[in-house]
């Protein structure tokens, strides 16, 4: 993180052993983490900085609710070499034969889809306010 970073301060890293679906106290963050967790970045977007980056999987829909959601836009997925890939973002979120995606039913059922193109983790960027 040390080495993308694009500002002076330093990086600091924090784990908070708590519900996220209840009231942080804590400021706006550069980079919230959504592993295996259920919605985390719904949970957590207004704790995110404008610009600041939802780093997450789809194992519970986490990265389609936020695909579908205009506070963020997909900028890059993970490699399976964990190297960032900010090319042809426009093939992932498609359900075969052009099926349309049911975001209630995501939030429903807690799962992530089947998608023609999917990888382990996806890269959101929060829009500017």
């Amino acid at each position: 993180m040390d080495q993308r970073k694009e500002y002076d301060e330093p990086c600091t890293i924090e784990f908070f052993g708590q519900d996220y679906t209840q009231p942080l106290d804590i400021e706006p963050v550069d980079l919230i983490i959504s592993q295996y967790a259920g919605f985390v970045g719904q949970a957590t977007k207004q704790y995110l900085k404008p610009r600041g980056i939802l780093l997450c999987n789809d194992s519970h829909g986490d990265a389609t609710l936020a695909q579908f959601d205009k506070t963020f836009e997909l900028i890059g997925v993970m490699g399976s070499t964990n190297e960032l890939i900010q090319t042809g973002l426009d093939d992932y979120f498609r359900l075969p034969k052009g099926k349309d995606v049911d975001v209630a039913e995501v939030k429903k059922t807690m799962k992530g889809l089947m998608y023609t193109k999917s990888v382990e983790n996806y890269v959101f960027q929060k829009r500017r306010d």
